[in-house]
């Protein structure tokens, strides 16, 4: 391979994990030069690989494509508006509620009939407007603070984004105050704005959540066409989710990864430059920088070394009762309370810590849910058995 090759080998893996990792790569950034100077070969790779459409704005670039069924659980996280903030783990940030999303989805509506810069309190007000005309209607009471404040949290979303853009004013008052008494003017990026749907008719079209995950009018009812989307589906879940697990693919799908698996893995290789580990239970991608990761594990968070530590414990036992975790956590506490500001003899501190360390295992895909609420030990755990413990001891005075 010739060092020009090498080096657009490089660039392309460069701007696919940037496409990747975030919603949008900024016209500013300079990964977006690569993106542009690559744009036909990404754009095929995209395609053909993982049935994503790449589209370039002037203003941004971006991938879009149907989800796998791990990412439509995953939150959507609003950055911080504090620096200290920021510097916290993605997965630290404020997660956007239920609620939020559905006044998400009636902003965006509301900013596709508007113009190019808005009142926030005409937008709210367009919001009101975009609920009552769906159906069914939805409706939007924005005397309540709750609905204001999550009315906010979506346009935070949007202005990380890029989709909005603070002009005059400050946005957060319109959380604190009566409705219309926020006058923060917003400027819309129209083509970011554009680029959100993937494709827009189908969605106005959509009854439900499977409609607009639906993806089998992109491929051709035929034996090619169907393994085609089931490659790309392959090929997605082994790039975004925690891990590929055989055990997870239905009967046909698995006798397809199985006899496709080498092409599948070296397609997700070369696109993005990692290594893809195989082991009996499946395959998994290991980014090394974590770039392409939504939560950050291990790390020094208690919370994350108390998953960490419980790894072990549920590895060994394979399935842990209600109880049994609720142990093992205390027995942890007991053992490194000290170190975590944690009191093994307050239940309600000790039950805190086991709920959130079962969230965390549960989104890294290391456990599932069993009846009772006990928790079942996934393949991936194997990765985190026996973990080294360290403990810094305090200087002498």
């Amino acid at each position: 391979m010739t060092l020009r090759r090498e080096d657009d080998r490089d660039e392309c893996q460069t701007a696919t994990r940037a496409l990747l990792a975030a919603p949008f790569v900024d016209a500013g950034d300079p990964v977006y030069a690569l993106i542009r100077r690559h744009e036909r070969e990404l754009a095929r790779a995209f395609q053909t690989t993982f049935g994503y459409q790449l589209v370039i704005g002037s203003t941004a670039a971006r991938i879009s494509g149907p989800p796998t069924a791990g990412g439509l659980h995953r939150p959507l996280r609003i950055r911080p508006q504090s620096v200290s903030g920021r510097c916290r783990p993605v997965d630290a940030w404020p997660a956007l509620s239920d609620r939020g999303c559905v006044l998400l989805l009636l902003t965006l509506a509301a900013l596709e009939r508007g113009t190019s810069q808005t009142v926030i309190a005409e937008l709210a007000r367009n919001v009101e407007l975009a609920g009552a005309g769906a159906d069914p209607v939805i409706i939007v009471d924005f005397r309540a603070r709750a609905e204001r404040v999550a009315f906010a949290d979506g346009l935070d979303l949007l202005c990380a984004w890029g989709v909005l853009r603070h002009t005059a004013g400050a946005h957060e008052s319109y959380a604190r105050r009566e409705q219309d008494e926020g006058e923060a003017l917003l400027t819309v990026d129209r083509r970011r704005l554009a680029m959100l749907l993937r494709d827009p008719v189908s969605a106005l079209a959509a009854t439900s959540v499977e409609d607009l995950t639906d993806d089998a009018a992109h491929h051709s009812p035929t034996p090619e066409g169907e393994n085609r989307a089931r490659a790309e589906e392959l090929v997605r879940r082994l790039t975004e989710d925690p891990a590929l697990v055989l055990d997870d693919l239905d009967a046909e799908t698995r006798s397809y990864f199985l006899g496709q698996r080498a092409r599948i893995e070296d397609a997700v290789a070369t696109a993005t430059g990692d290594v893809v580990e195989r082991r009996a239970e499946g395959s998994a991608l290991i980014v090394e920088d974590r770039s392409l990761t939504d939560i950050a594990f291990p790390s020094n968070a208690t919370v994350k070394q108390v998953a960490l530590l419980l790894c072990d414990v549920l590895a060994s036992n394979v399935v842990l009762s209600a109880e049994a975790l609720l142990d093992a956590v205390h027995t942890l506490v007991r053992r490194h309370g000290q170190h975590w500001d944690r009191d093994p003899a307050d239940p309600v501190e000790v039950r805190a810590l086991a709920e959130a360390a079962t969230a965390l295992l549960l989104d890294c895909d290391l456990a599932s849910r069993e009846p009772h609420g006990a928790l079942r030990a996934r393949p991936l755990i194997a990765r985190f058995r026996s973990p080294t413990v360290t403990t810094s001891t305090p200087r002498a005075a």
